[in-house]
């Protein structure tokens, strides 16, 4: 199974960057954003979410490392809420790379955040995933994900 082991300051910077980036395409390529605003919002709430970096209280940015090589396959980040019961986390980036997809990694992270929440006393977990992005969405389903909150809209114009 993959570790997830925390993220060493040194790709911090870089994740950051192509977070607030990907990020911004999500919400342009949802409807949410226009892409003149993008970017200045996105990186906003990163800024909002991380004010200390690594150190932002509460926060965990984990790399996965596959236990065979020691490869990095992606990235995951929670929040774990501690200042009032239930415990709980929210799921606000998960990432295995490209040519890692589809070969189970993403399971094993998650099966490997679970333990560490559980570890932590969390109650439960969430997170937010984009409708168009419907392998993450099984993926989630898999991993005994329920939905929850269900937004929908209908488009008369096409930008």
């Amino acid at each position: 199974m993959v570790t997830l082991s925390p993220m060493q300051p040194a790709r911090f910077a870089a994740y950051v960057e192509r977070g607030i980036r990907e990020y911004a395409q999500e919400h342009i390529k949802n409807g949410d954003w226009t892409p003149h605003e993008a970017l200045e919002r996105s990186r906003k709430e990163f800024e909002q979410l991380l004010p200390d970096g690594l150190k932002s209280k509460d926060q965990h940015i984990f790399t996965i490392m596959d236990p065979q090589d020691g490869r990095d396959v992606g990235i995951l980040w929670v929040h774990v809420k501690t200042d009032a019961p239930p415990r709980r986390a929210f799921i606000y980036d998960f990432i295995i790379e490209e040519e890692y997809r589809g070969k189970g990694y993403g399971k094993q992270a998650l099966a490997a955040l679970d333990e560490t929440l559980q570890s932590m006393n969390v109650q439960s977990v969430a997170l937010h995933v984009f409708a168009h992005n419907t392998n993450a969405i099984e993926l989630y389903k898999k991993m005994g994900f329920e939905t929850t909150d269900l937004h929908m809209r209908k488009q008369y114009l096409k930008s």
